[in-house]
């Protein structure tokens, strides 16, 4: 794996083959939405497509592709760019997840690397403890292991070609996203590492200026150039065991050593039976759509104005996460079960309301790339960092993910049982519709972009663009887009339903699509509750 990347040849490749074409405009309703008025939320045409949350990210993947690469390959550039253009969002010191079609097998599979645990600490803690935010709570990163695991299964290009847009961008610079930029500075530095990352002649960093990060663009070159095990066995893996160990955590050169145990690589399978669409494994997720089905939502009224369609969402949506108390490996087949949400489904819309909050807001990035043969590959890569931005553990430049529990750190994730942040749906063996979210959206946004398009037939622009809710507050309280018609807010009023009005925002939902249409016509979307970048090619 030796050999010296240039990283100045991609800015002058991506430069020289015009990767940003022209595309029609995705018009958000709400006149707060951020950017809502460019062309960079919707794409359509093309043979492939690349949607993420970030310009330099949707590039990556694109001159990715440009150079040979799969759909695979631009999904790996695009996710390593994200590591350096979001920082406190992604990082390579969180977990990583890919799922990828392949169309000449029809067969779709996935891999990952999960966090890994510290073997002598006990992790006798939650997410509102402070310890969260000292080493105890530093585990063993996976996402370097599960993006080589990816790579060995699905990559096309060499291991250091799918690093050459991360590199550039650290090594260079690159214009942050203003959200982050801003949170940087309201939360204030906790630690020096972040002083130094996000500060610059005594002041913070502005909108508009590059973030340098040459420790981070160096410790990706060796990775490319020498592999994981440079990160996991040399000089990186003793500066972040000493960084914990001197902030209380147990962790040691050993747990990073074993960081081959992180990965995990399955087949695919789809399930259930939801208005002639088979799911790409979800869960709960194919048991809110069979609720769906069962209620008939389409014949419930409009999805923006009808107040009945709107309320069966939300019964729904909280069916789904009560369920996460009883989903296991062991009742799964119950739950993704056609005829089970038929025998749920007249309690789900009749029983009276119950008590609900989940407290699942995490930091993460959700993308889809669509090549030219017809291969697809989406996921979600991750950190959790309650000191995010400019308060986080840095380590050599590296943002530090942290755990919450015993069962977060030996790798059951930090999201509840059954619950995923994307599905697919398929249609005679192939695609039609992948679509996820990053963050606090993580649920409720997916289904209720996939509801629209198959409940009513709306176009994958009209579907970003519907008014959303979002999961209950831990007040209890459900938070609603202003822009639904009042007549949905008089039913909550009825109905004792508590709610606080929201403008749309990360806040209640941030959604990546691709949907592909009977006639193969490619359409990626993103949500225009933030920045994003959709392009097809």
């Amino acid at each position: 794996m030796n050999g010296k990347i240039d990283r100045r040849a991609f800015l002058r490749t991506a430069a020289a083959t015009s990767l940003i074409p022209a595309l029609p405009g995705f018009i958000c309703r709400d006149a707060h939405a951020q950017q809502s008025q460019r062309s960079d939320h919707y794409a359509t045409g093309g043979s492939a497509a690349v949607t993420t949350t970030s310009m330099q990210a949707t590039e990556a993947a694109l001159w990715t592709l440009r150079e040979g690469g799969n759909a695979a390959d631009a999904y790996m550039a695009a996710a390593l760019t994200q590591t350096v253009v979001e920082p406190g969002l992604t990082s390579i010191g969180g977990a990583f997840g890919i799922t990828v079609f392949d169309a000449s097998t029809g067969k779709t599979s996935g891999a990952g690397g999960r966090f890994g645990p510290a073997k002598a600490e006990s992790y006798d803690f939650d997410r509102e403890s402070p310890i969260t935010q000292t080493g105890r709570a530093m585990p063993v990163p996976g996402f370097l292991a599960g993006l080589h695991a990816a790579h060995e299964k699905f990559g096309k290009l060499p291991w250091k070609k799918i690093f050459e847009p991360a590199i550039t961008h650290a090594l260079e610079g690159a214009l942050i996203f203003r959200g982050i930029v801003e949170a940087a500075k309201k939360r204030g530095v906790r630690h020096p590492e972040g002083k130094a990352l996000w500060t610059k002649e005594g002041r913070f960093l502005e909108p508009g200026e590059k973030l340098e990060q040459t420790e981070l663009g160096k410790i990706l070159e060796t990775v490319a150039a020498d592999g994981p095990a440079a990160f996991y066995e040399g000089k990186f893996a003793s500066c972040y065991v000493d960084r914990a160990r001197s902030d209380g955590g147990k962790i040691t050169k050993k747990d990073m050593a074993r960081w081959k145990e992180l990965i995990e690589v399955k087949e695919g399978k789809l399930e259930g039976s939801y208005r002639s669409h088979q799911v790409s494994a979800a869960g709960l997720i194919t048991y809110a759509l069979h609720l769906n089905e069962a209620i008939d939502l389409r014949a419930s009224g409009s999805a923006r104005e009808s107040r009945e369609s709107v309320y069966r969402q939300i019964r729904i949506m909280e069916e789904v996460f009560l369920s996460t108390k009883e989903y296991s490996k062991e009742t799964h087949e119950r739950f993704v079960s056609p005829e089970y949400a038929r025998k749920r489904a007249d309690f789900v819309v009749s029983s009276p309301l119950r008590e609900l909050s989940l407290d699942a807001i995490f930091n993460t990035c959700f993308l889809v790339v669509r090549d030219a043969a017809g291969n697809c590959a989406w996921g979600t890569h991750s950190i959790n960092s309650p000191t995010a931005f400019g308060a986080g553990i840095v380590v050599d430049g590296v943002y530090a993910a942290y755990v919450i529990s015993k069962n977060h750190a030996h790798g059951s994730g930090g999201i509840a049982p059954g619950i995923s942040t994307s599905y697919a749906l398929f249609k005679d063996g192939k695609p039609r519709i992948i679509v996820g979210s990053p963050g606090f959206g993580f649920v409720h946004g997916p289904y209720q972009y996939g509801s629209g398009i198959v409940e009513w037939n709306l176009s994958p622009a009209a579907a970003m663009n519907l008014p959303r809710f979002a999961l209950p507050r831990q007040d209890g309280k459900i938070l609603f887009e202003s822009h639904y018609g009042q007549a949905v807010f008089d039913m909550l009023d009825k109905r004792g339903i508590q709610y606080v009005k929201s403008r749309p925002s990360s806040s209640t939902g941030l959604v990546g699509a691709l949907v592909i249409d009977y006639d193969g016509t490619l359409h990626v979307a993103q949500d225009g509750r933030r920045t994003g970048f959709a392009r097809t090619i």
